[in-house]
């Protein structure tokens, strides 16, 4: 997923690297972030799988078990900060999505 991601997302950035959009790549950046959390989160399904998955990313167990059995929604969950320590910016770059922001100033030099 994050490949066919990727590829989208550098045609596109090829296109648009002339426009002065640095903080609406931001934006993006920051959302499609929180969309990969919601589909990594709902791929869990189940509280358990969930509580595993962040207790295995660095999340403390109490607080685990908090999030993953809270009625929130995927996409409220997906902006909790345990969501956000379990599924940093490091984790993404490890997961080889590209980071749109850094790639437009790269192209800008």
């Amino acid at each position: 997923m994050v490949r066919e991601l990727n590829q989208y997302l550098t045609g596109w950035l090829g296109y648009f690297r002339l426009a002065a959009c640095k903080t609406h790549l931001q934006q993006l950046d920051e959302w499609l972030r929180r969309k990969l959390r919601c589909v990594q989160l709902k791929h869990g399904k189940r509280c358990k799988t969930i509580a595993i998955f962040l207790i295995r990313h660095g999340v403390p167990e109490w607080n685990a078990w908090r999030m993953a059995a809270s009625g929130k929604g995927w996409w409220r969950k997906a902006k909790t900060p345990q969501a956000h320590q379990a599924m940093n910016t490091a984790w993404f770059t490890e997961l080889g999505l590209i980071n749109l922001t850094q790639r437009y100033v790269a192209l800008q030099h």
